[in-house]
């Protein structure tokens, strides 16, 4: 394949030179060597030696060498860069590839639910526990918050190294919770009687799972998460192989073949309907859940029981490995139900990953094809110099040696140019920091980047020798020479875990630390009712304590679900927090006021911590200093000013 064109041209018509038109017998010398009537066909038209001659062999010879030579070059670079393709895209095209496969699972359970919806029609109830309660206590137990359904590295925890337990309305995902088997533990007087008795469901469904004769643990879960919330956080280590398994042709053209799929008008399938662009997705979601919904019954959300089909195994159990991938692309509430709007989000949010993981791939097409032409530079080069060896011209060394003599006199002249563009060779090429479509922000490796996030720059288009970015701010567009910058640090947002933020707050030193765990307990409650923007709670500590200026500063740090790549929900997501900060600290009467510069004009009198003169017996109790009998659930009527974002 690699040797179609000129290179099998050239070295099939040598090969077959040799085989007829090269040797001393009749054949060669004349074609129609047994008649007599054409004499320019026999030996009346003498040869003259051409056919069986030196240079005539060296031509052949040179033929051959070349076609060879050039198809070897071919393949050599197909493999070499496919193998650098599939290296650097194979992780994530199996994630995005596992995610359309599933769609295209739950596309043709809504076919066949609309082909045989008489079947399905009312055959959701609600009390059908074994499939609900199942499901509600994978989304309870997940503790996978990631949407591309990768493992958490850390778990989100309260200040101290504490894991957050659950509490009721949470989505899945946004808290640790205990491992599968456990009960959840809910506080003491928060606990609703549906919530109660959807826990004694859950428990009797565990207890008649339990296999007959199995020793029951000695601890009872309740004691086994105390135990996991008194221990500090750890991260897992990531174990990475000493060798990374070299790609095949066959991996090469499976890459291939999937590649090809990706650019299908049915991407997720064809009973998924036509997704090849935006429009045509979101419109085939929609239909694919209206067929959902006919197994629904006179609900009017989705029942996530209802894909119960595709999480049961051969021999009618329920496959938990299948249900948390479910719970993943889907990502429903923590009662099981899925609202059309999440459920044309998740289909969205795929095929925007499905999207950029293409462009991302033809953009390193491109790079490649520029980085194989650099090669033929150099390979034909040497490659037409070796083939004038053959053909016996000799004198070629001595021109290419004088004109090596002529290029080293502009070496000098271009020296620092050829460094900066191999630099920058090497930094695209090799490092490869960022692919079409990544936020990209570049900044000095000596100095520390900003605690709030650095300005960042879109990246258009990126070839060998320049990269084309746009600002994100203003959408101006510029171009960087890839060596002036292969010497910076670059961060990439995309590539970034999700995004952490951090909020400052500043309460007097007369602020009651009751007041300060009632506020922390309405932040983090307002978290956890967003489970669609936050993850969870990550810190929440005093940073710095100024008796002068009388205040204690508290960081409140939140970890978002989207990345810095999607900044926009991240900082909305910010604001919110902040405004709702702002008025818990109204609510619970915590405003900071900076006091004013004292000037002390009389040598009598007292200067308190607020900086007035008064009298010592005349100083009231400030405002912080007075008992509110306010609790978390009593600040709810301040969350519900903020929306909650399905985002």
């Amino acid at each position: 394949i690699q040797s179609t064109g000129w290179p099998y041209n050239i070295c099939f018509w040598a090969v077959l030179d040799f085989i007829l038109l090269f040797g001393n017998y009749p054949f060669p010398r004349h074609w129609l060597f047994w008649q007599n009537k054409l004499d320019i066909f026999n030996a009346n038209n003498p040869v003259n030696g051409v056919v069986n001659s030196n240079g005539y062999l060296r031509l052949l010879f040179t033929c051959i060498f070349v076609g060879i030579a050039a198809s070897l070059k071919r393949l050599f670079l197909a493999v070499y860069l496919g193998r650098r393709t599939v290296a650097h895209f194979n992780a994530e095209m199996e994630k995005v590839f596992a995610k359309m496969i599933l769609i295209g699972e739950i596309a043709a359970l809504a076919k066949e639910i609309e082909n045989k919806h008489e079947g399905f029609r009312g055959t959701y109830n609600p009390d059908d526990e074994e499939k609900m309660v199942r499901f509600r206590e994978i989304i309870l137990n997940d503790s996978c918050s990631s949407a591309d359904g990768s493992p958490k590295r850390s778990s989100p925890s309260r200040p101290g190294g504490r894991k957050v337990l659950s509490e009721p309305g949470e989505s899945m995902g946004d808290t640790p919770e205990p491992s599968q088997g456990t009960k959840k533990i809910d506080q003491p007087g928060e606990e609703s009687p549906d919530t109660r008795a959807s826990r004694q469901r859950q428990s009797s469904f565990l207890d008649s799972t339990t296999t007959e004769g199995a020793e029951k643990p000695v601890y009872s879960s309740s004691s086994n998460v105390k135990l996991m919330n008194l221990l500090e956080e750890w991260e897992e280590p990531e174990l990475i192989s000493g060798s990374k398994a070299v790609a095949t042709v066959k991996d090469l053209v499976n890459f291939r073949k999937a590649v090809s799929y990706m650019d299908d008008k049915y991407p997720f399938s064809h009973a998924f309907g036509p997704a090849n662009t935006r429009e045509l997705t979101i419109s085939s979601a929609q239909t694919v859940y209206d067929r959902l919904m006919l197994a629904a019954g006179d609900n009017q959300v989705l029942p996530f029981s209802t894909l119960a089909v595709l999480a049961t195994a051969p021999d009618g159990s329920l496959m938990d490995v299948r249900i948390k991938s479910l719970i993943r692309l889907l990502r429903p509430d923590r009662q099981g139900n899925l609202t059309k709007l999440d459920f044309v989000k998740s289909i969205d949010e795929v095929y925007k990953q499905q999207r950029l993981l293409r462009a991302s791939i033809s953009s390193s097409n491109r790079i490649d094809n520029a980085f194989e032409k650099i090669v033929n530079c150099f390979f034909y080069f040497f490659l037409a110099i070796i083939a004038f060896t053959i053909l016996g011209w000799a004198n070629v060394w001595t021109v290419f040696l004088s004109f090596n003599t002529f290029f080293l006199g502009f070496s000098f002249l271009f020296g620092a140019a050829a460094s900066n563009y191999f630099e920058g060779l090497l930094l695209i090429f090799v490092r490869r920091p960022y692919d079409i479509g990544d936020r990209i922000a570049t900044s000095n490796p000596k100095s520390d980047t900003s605690p709030d996030g650095s300005s960042t720059w879109y990246v258009d288009n990126v070839t060998l020798f320049t990269t084309t970015v746009r600002f994100a701010t203003t959408n101006e567009v510029a171009t960087y020479s890839n060596g002036s910058i292969a010497q910076l640090r670059i961060i990439n947002a995309n590539r970034s875990p999700k995004g952490i933020i951090s909020v400052l707050i500043k309460f007097g030193l007369e602020t009651p630390f009751n007041k300060v765990t009632v506020f922390r307990a309405a932040v983090e409650n307002f978290i956890k009712a967003r489970p669609r923007e936050w993850i969870a709670l990550s810190g929440f500590r005093a940073t710095s304590v100024e008796a002068d200026f009388g205040y204690v500063e508290y960081k409140i740090i939140a970890q978002h679900r989207e990345k810095w790549q999607n900044i926009g929900p991240i900082l909305q997501s910010k604001a919110d927090l902040s405004s709702f900060i702002l008025e818990v600290t109204k609510k619970l009467d915590m405003k900071y006021e900076s006091p004013p510069m004292p000037v002390n004009l009389s040598a009598t009198g007292s200067m308190n911590i607020r900086g007035l003169f008064a009298d010592d017996g005349d100083v009231e109790p400030q405002s912080g200093l007075r008992d509110v009998n306010v609790s978390a659930v009593d600040l709810q009527d301040v969350a519900n000013l903020f929306e909650v974002r399905k985002d």
